[in-house]
């Protein structure tokens, strides 16, 4: 896949480089993989969202990595919860983390959307306690309403960030075509540790082809505008099914996140659900570390409004008969 048709991509979103600083790869847990193969050994710390992307949980676990588990809140990952954790292996002389990886658009598993202010303090504390961030970004461009924020790619002046993108999420799972844009000698360390080639040739051409066209732009149209109507049905039918569920409705993306009372598992829950012919996931596989247990990630990309409707009418069956009603 010719880079230059990855730079002209990115360059739609203001993020400005060169072919030498673009790493094609199969798919973004390929090019995550890489970065972590790149700057950590077994037993280093790698800073995570809890919850975050839970194959990617699973990439870090055999790379032997220890994870720091960071809560969010409404804004995306809590910088301020970062900061003094981050003091506090200083004062104690313990090891720095060396990465940090997030998805800071419609973040899977919980939709959030990080804000600008909170991208600009991760910079900071990256720079300052000398750790690089993966960004993670498959569903930028499936942005359903509000105005987009600048990728951290974007405003990093150091060569902090190393930015993932993939295809496999808006054009098809199948394709594995991916990329790290990042400065030439972080892109040369990870085309190193690239032994098994990469992608197809085949894909690559077949996405630089669309890319160039108005067929790709036009195709993410019409996904996030059909994305969309999946939300709206989703979150109108968690609250007339399990009226309890706390749900936030995120702005784009794939990915709903309920927050369910304290006293339900998350985990019976989706057990339950399986009886009565729905499959959930509970919130215990998005977690690196110590679970809640009262969440449950939904997925609206693979069925239609009316299997949605269906299918939480049926969780919500399970709901009512996991709590005697």
């Amino acid at each position: 896949m010719p880079r230059e048709s990855i730079v002209a991509y990115v360059a739609e979103d203001g993020v400005r480089c060169s072919r030498d600083e673009v790493l094609i790869t199969n798919g973004a847990k390929h090019a995550t993989e890489l970065a972590v193969m790149v700057f950590t050994e077994p037993g280093d710390r790698v800073i995570v969202t809890a919850p975050t992307y839970m194959t990617t949980l699973q990439c870090f676990r055999n790379h032997g990595v220890s994870l720091l588990a960071i809560p969010q809140d409404d804004e995306g990952l809590d910088a301020g919860i970062l900061r003094a954790r981050l003091e506090t292996m200083v004062v104690n002389g313990e090891p720095l983390p060396k990465l940090l990886f997030d998805v800071p658009d419609f973040h899977n598993p919980t939709g959030l959307t990080m804000s600008l202010t909170r991208r600009r303090s991760l910079l900071g504390l990256a720079a300052e306690f000398g750790f690089v961030i993966i960004e993670d970004d498959p569903y930028r461009r499936l942005r359903f309403e509000g105005d987009a924020i600048p990728p951290i790619k974007l405003l990093d002046n150091h060569g902090l960030v190393i930015a993932v993108g993939t295809v496999s999420k808006i054009l098809a799972p199948g394709l594995r075509v991916g990329w790290a844009i990042a400065d030439r000698e972080i892109v040369r360390r990870m085309a190193l540790r690239k032994a098994d080639g990469g992608s197809s040739p085949f894909n690559q051409h077949i996405v630089a082809s669309l890319m160039r066209s108005n067929k790709m732009r036009e195709h993410i149209a019409e996904l996030a505008a059909q994305m969309k109507l999946h939300r709206d049905v989703m979150v109108e039918s968690i609250a007339k099914e399990v009226p309890d569920a706390t749900v936030r409705a995120p702005n784009g993306g794939y990915f709903l996140w309920a927050e369910l009372p304290s006293e339900v598992s998350g985990d019976e829950l989706a057990t339950k659900a399986v009886e009565h012919g729905v499959e959930v996931r509970p919130g215990r596989v998005c977690f690196p570390k110590v679970d809640p247990g009262h969440h449950l990630r939904f997925a609206h990309s693979y069925v239609g409004p009316d299997e949605i409707r269906e299918g939480i009418r049926r969780l919500g069956i399970a709901y009512r008969a996991l709590r005697g009603g």
